[in-house]
């Protein structure tokens, strides 16, 4: 099995299809990815190694994402958004990747909290924390939770994206907006107590 010999807009309809049936069967992915089942065979010949060949794929894509953002070294707001770019560019590998992560832990009955801890979290974690030292993000707020928020955020605009709940043009600004400015409007209304929404 060679993985770059299977083009992105194929590799991202076949982790789509998982995505959708995470249980589907080989003639099923290939069919929901539009191909039939021979095609799909010689590309893998198992459905063990269209998930391993997808799997791969998807983490490619994320460090190479987290590679272009340059997360160590460029002010944290233009990397964040970098980064939002990147994986927005390839949602379908990052979605098929965070459902991995799931079903993984899930047959191996471990533990959830795992799903916290991947080279993407760890690399999220490291990069707020870098903000926060740099006076960009608020100190009062774990690191770790700022990389959850953010990435629970990337996950719900792409997932939201692809069952058609949210436009998919403006992903990327939803959820910065919705990371670095909050959810409560600007101008608030003359009876809202703003000290009730004020951080503490």
């Amino acid at each position: 099995m060679i993985v770059n010999s299977v083009d992105d807009k194929l590799a991202s309809a076949l982790a789509l299809a998982i995505v959708r049936r995470p249980r589907a069967t080989l003639q099923e992915i290939a069919k929901s990815a539009g191909i039939s089942k021979a095609t799909l065979y010689r590309i893998a010949p198992t459905r063990k190694a269209v998930i391993e060949m997808l799997l791969e794929r998807a983490t490619g894509h994320l460090q190479d994402a987290l590679a272009k953002a340059e997360l160590d070294t460029s002010p944290s707001i233009a990397a964040l958004s970098r980064l939002t770019a990147n994986v927005v560019k390839g949602r379908a590998f990052y979605l098929f990747w965070y459902h991995a992560q799931w079903v993984r832990v899930m047959d191996d009955k471990g533990d959830p909290s795992q799903l916290y801890h991947s080279f993407f979290s760890d690399a999220l974690e490291k990069f707020f924390l870098r903000g926060q030292e740099a006076g960009v993000f608020r100190i009062d707020l774990p690191a770790r939770w700022l990389a959850m928020a953010y990435d629970s955020l990337l996950f719900s605009a792409i997932d939201s994206a692809e069952a058609g709940r949210v436009a998919p043009l403006g992903l990327e600004s939803l959820v910065e907006k919705t990371l670095l400015a909050g959810i409560v409007a600007q101008s608030l209304p003359a009876d809202v107590e703003r000290s009730r929404i004020a951080p503490r």
